[in-house]
């Protein structure tokens, strides 16, 4: 049954986003692009693991290659739209960080510089988190609830990462504790999403998947205080759910927009 599973998550989870294009971003797109910056940071290294723990390499690289295209093409874009000084400062800080860390990514990976990278993307996390707060604050309510959404978004991913690093033995400081929290950050999001009730039936069909497949993901995020390690497991299962989460932050983006 779970290999059955397995195989229709992995024929779903195709390209998940498109690189944007380069024309003028409304209010609600760039909201919704800058709050996606901060969960490519962290796909970006879960794919790196990805292909030094020798998981599903194949797409690990499409993935890797992708997302950093997708990254760079987005960080242009926003620097293009940056709305006000502070803004277009805040990315402007990016640039560098974005450098190093798309070096280390395409270099070959190994183990004993895997948490240097790791330090970068939490520095480069940081960075697009200052961007999408900046910008939640620009753009007033229909930012605040794109941004708390999109960061559930983040943890699909950000679990992703913090659990191959301990798959595949990475020595970083608190990864057992960032795991935790990620874990403890995309439930309370998903409590707070439910509890606030739905203000249509697409939204609440979003959210009722996303419910359904975290039950799934835990039980194998689980497995690893017993050090039962599922990988290809918990990548196709985040895989799943970041698209999920993608598209019910897409349709509070355009739900709030059209408030506005």
């Amino acid at each position: 049954m779970l290999k059955k599973y397995l195989t229709l998550l992995l024929l779903a989870c195709t390209m998940l986003v498109s690189v944007p294009s380069l024309a003028q971003l409304s209010d609600s797109e760039a909201m919704n692009m800058a709050g996606l910056q901060r969960s490519l940071t962290q796909r970006m290294a879960k794919n790196y693991l990805m292909l030094g723990a020798d998981v599903r390499v194949d797409t690990a690289q499409r993935q890797l290659q992708e997302t950093i295209e997708r990254f760079d093409a987005s960080h242009k874009a926003l620097t293009a739209y940056a709305p006000n000084a502070e803004i277009k400062a805040a990315l402007g800080k990016i640039d560098g960080t974005w450098a190093t860390y798309r070096q280390q990514l395409e270099a070959k990976p190994e183990q004993a510089k895997a948490a240097e990278m790791l330090a970068t993307s939490e520095q480069l996390l940081q960075q697009t988190q200052n961007v999408t707060d900046l910008m939640a604050n620009h753009l007033g309510a229909m930012g605040a609830s794109v941004n708390r959404t999109g960061w559930a978004r983040v943890q699909t991913q950000r679990i992703a990462m913090l659990y191959m690093a301990k798959t595949w033995r990475v020595q970083a400081p608190d990864l057992d504790a960032k795991l935790d929290k990620s874990v403890s950050d995309f439930e309370t999001i998903l409590k707070e999403l439910e509890s606030a009730g739905t203000p249509n039936e697409e939204i609440a069909n979003a959210q009722r998947r996303a419910r359904a497949h975290w039950g799934f993901t835990l039980k194998g995020i689980d497995l690893h205080a017993s050090q039962d390690f599922v990988p290809t497991v918990i990548t196709v299962s985040t895989d799943s759910l970041f698209r999920q989460l993608n598209e019910l932050t897409r349709l509070y983006a355009g739900l709030k927009a059209s408030e506005s």
